[in-house]
């Protein structure tokens, strides 16, 4: 509308600009419609006929390559085979994990519940005395074997018993056991 009083149109409804919207958008569908089919048959047989000598090539080398194709299915099914036979106990992987992280939460749990418990309740374990380490046994060994004094100190034997060191002294050596009379007991019934 107007604010001085003249009949100005708006620039929608001037009957003249769109006339001239009109004979354009005619003559730009009559000039790009032909061309744009034009150019859809061209580029459709052209690829039609690139299909076609591609198809000629590819069946000879798809005989070829066929027994690569298959060698490749059978390796990529034996990487596959151990996956899909673990795939069958998925259940029981899923229960054992679970078990194992409720399990070790729960240790977790435990272990610091005991050691809080334990310095209030008194429960610290004593350092532990420390005994003797083997360089020390040694030197205590050479000491003894230095001084003459024997390792085992002979006891009381009576004459019945048979120390095994007697018995290697009688033993010629060589002979073994075949030479040692076999000593029997005695039952007595009175």
């Amino acid at each position: 509308m107007s604010t001085d009083g003249e009949d100005v149109p708006e620039a929608g409804n001037d009957p003249q600009l769109r006339d001239l919207v009109v004979t354009a958008g005619k003559a730009v569908y009559w000039v790009v419609y032909p061309v744009a089919i034009g150019l859809y048959y061209v580029l459709y047989n052209l690829a039609f006929a690139v299909v076609f000598i591609l198809k000629l090539l590819y069946r000879p080398l798809e005989f070829l390559l066929l027994p690569v194709v298959y060698l490749g299915q059978f390796l990529f099914a034996c990487v596959l085979a151990p996956f899909k036979f673990l795939a069958r106990f998925e259940t029981l992987y899923i229960y054992l994990g679970i078990g194992a992280l409720v399990g070790g939460a729960l240790g977790l749990l435990l272990a610091f519940i005991c050691t809080s418990l334990q310095g209030p309740l008194g429960l610290e374990p004593q350092p532990l005395e420390s005994g003797r380490t083997a360089k020390q046994y040694r030197q205590e060994k050479r000491r003894k074997r230095e001084n003459g004094l024997p390792l085992l100190s002979p006891g009381y034997s009576s004459p019945n018993q048979v120390s095994a060191s007697n018995s290697s002294r009688r033993v010629g050596r060589g002979k073994g056991m075949l030479q040692q009379p076999i000593m029997e007991e005695v039952d007595s019934d009175y």
